[in-house]
């Protein structure tokens, strides 16, 4: 039996970890439809939700275990996002690991931005109790909301303590009238 001799080395033969394989199947596994596009980007959205408080609770680990003042310059200085954004990934993950230690809410029920849930965080217990009675925690939560329903809620609190004054007001001068009145029904019955 004869050998066929190559002049050249053969054409490698698709592996799964071959890189076009990879680029065959993504193509393959494109979303078509737009309900297609939204499962994918939702699919990503909770991984990314998950990435948020893994972080989170890696920033927490660092400052807790590294050395005083050696977190802010060998690590938040190094990451690659501004230190507040540390700080919110951080107590978002803190507030929201604590409310589930709690039974308060479970982290499938939380909004799926770190921002917004550094925003619920941020809540004192009355507000946050309010925010749930009202339905507004939840996972579909967008920060803007939450940002509105709570400013609704500090002007719904001006205006009580507005009326509030006012009727104080109107209190008194109705007693000043009525004192009035009985003063000019005295000296008419003299």
């Amino acid at each position: 039996m004869a050998r066929l001799k190559l002049d050249k080395a053969p054409v490698p033969v698709l592996l799964e970890g071959d890189a076009r394989v990879k680029a065959l199947l993504a193509v393959s596994q494109m979303p078509q439809s737009p309900d297609d596009y939204v499962r994918a980007i939702e699919q990503l959205w909770g991984r990314a939700q998950n990435a948020f408080l893994d972080i989170g609770r890696l920033l927490m680990r660092a400052k807790e275990t590294l050395p005083h003042g050696e977190y802010t310059f060998a690590v938040e200085d190094q990451l690659p996002f501004a230190s507040r954004t540390a700080y919110q990934l951080r107590e978002a993950a803190r507030w929201a690991l604590e409310m589930e230690r709690r039974k308060t809410i479970t982290l499938d029920r939380l909004p799926s931005s770190y921002s917004t849930i550094y925003l619920l965080s941020t809540l004192d217990p009355s507000t946050y109790k309010a925010a749930e009675h009202e339905r507004i925690v939840r996972p579909d939560l967008k920060r803007a909301e939450l940002i509105a329903w709570r400013k609704g809620r500090v002007e719904k609190k001006i205006d009580y303590s507005t009326l509030q004054a006012k009727r104080g007001r109107l209190v008194r001068e109705r007693m000043r009238i009525e004192e009035e009145i009985r003063q000019i029904e005295a000296e008419m019955g003299r």
